[in-house]
């Protein structure tokens, strides 16, 4: 019998039990295949600590590229590239695969920085249905495939600068070069958090990028990426969770408004905060009760595409927080 029946025969008659959305929407310590932890260096310090002891290389040099004047000089996680490389060409087909199947669904987002955002969107997303769904789940440590780890690392730094750009300048249309140049000129390339920087060549970033905007440049043919996954499940949760997250931004923003004015979270006067939404007036403790079954709505909705029971324990006022 193969891993994957064994895995499949494994599996209850009756759906698994539902999970939250803070479970459902974050990668913390997961590995893939090798090893190698999906967040890099921004993983929790234990387990690049568990990494690190494993032998899981993390060598880093000074970045070398004089074309990228915001990486030059920092540190880039070299052990990482290299292990991107080995698969960078079912990263590119893969990418590729994602985008037949994307503009299928939306041909008027090709070449735009909106397909772009979505699509990089899309292969964030796809480890977390890889590691939540009720048939066939991939183990979060040592089983993901490295390929479905590469896209998950290259898309989670090209969605950071697209979405900025969508914010900025609309979802029109847009190259990989000027898309390259406003990651570069914004400071995508860097992370802020741990000060490393993107380790992969600028040339390769464009042609990553192309592939990302018109699904040309390599062969979605020859991509393992529907053998592990099928897009209908990928796309079905992703809409969810895209609707969610605009939902929670704008949630977001009301609440950074009354903290602004002084308002406190730990205060219940809070809920008694008068408020105006898209020109209406109301309580900000309505507001949270129709946010809050709005996101339990999407939780159930998020654990029906991945076949779970719809029966995750409600969100809260606090979980909300914890999600901003």
């Amino acid at each position: 019998m193969s891993e994957t029946a064994e895995r499949s025969a494994s599996q209850p008659s009756r759906r698994p039990t539902g999970k939250r959305l803070a479970e459902l929407l974050t990668i913390t310590d997961e590995t893939d295949e090798h090893g190698r932890l999906l967040l890099e260096d921004s993983a929790p310090d234990r387990a690049i600590r568990r990494a690190t002891r494993a032998g899981v290389p993390m060598r880093t040099v000074a970045c070398p590229y004089r074309d990228s004047p915001s990486r030059k000089g920092g540190r880039m996680n070299v052990s990482a590239y290299e292990d991107l490389r080995r698969d960078t060409a079912e990263v590119l087909s893969g990418l590729a695969w994602l985008a037949e199947h994307y503009f299928r669904r939306e041909p008027a987002a090709r070449g735009t920085v909106r397909g772009a955002t979505d699509l990089s969107k899309l292969g964030v997303t796809l480890p977390l249905v890889l590691f939540h769904r009720a048939r066939d789940p991939f183990r979060r440590h040592g089983e993901l495939p490295s390929f479905v780890a590469a896209i998950f690392k290259a898309c989670r730094g090209m969605f950071s600068a697209t979405f900025d750009m969508l914010g900025k300048r609309g979802g029109g249309a847009v190259t990989a070069q000027e898309l390259v140049a406003y990651a570069e000129s914004e400071g995508h390339l860097r992370r802020v958090q741990t000060g490393t920087v993107c380790a992969a060549p600028t040339r390769l970033i464009e042609r990553t990028v192309a592939v990302l905007l018109t699904g040309q440049g390599a062969d979605p043919a020859t991509s393992r990426l529907g053998d592990v996954v099928a897009f209908e499940a990928l796309w079905n949760f992703f809409q969810v969770e895209k609707a969610f997250n605009a939902n929670l931004g704008q949630y977001g923003h009301v609440l950074e408004q009354l903290v602004r004015a002084g308002r406190r979270v730990d205060d219940p006067a809070l809920f008694d905060a008068t408020i105006r939404v898209r020109g209406e007036v109301g309580r900000f403790g309505d507001f949270t009760d129709a946010f809050l079954r709005y996101a339990n709505q999407a939780q159930a909705l998020m654990n029906r595409a991945l076949e779970r029971a719809e029966n995750a324990p409600p969100m809260t006022f606090q979980d909300v927080l914890a999600a901003l």
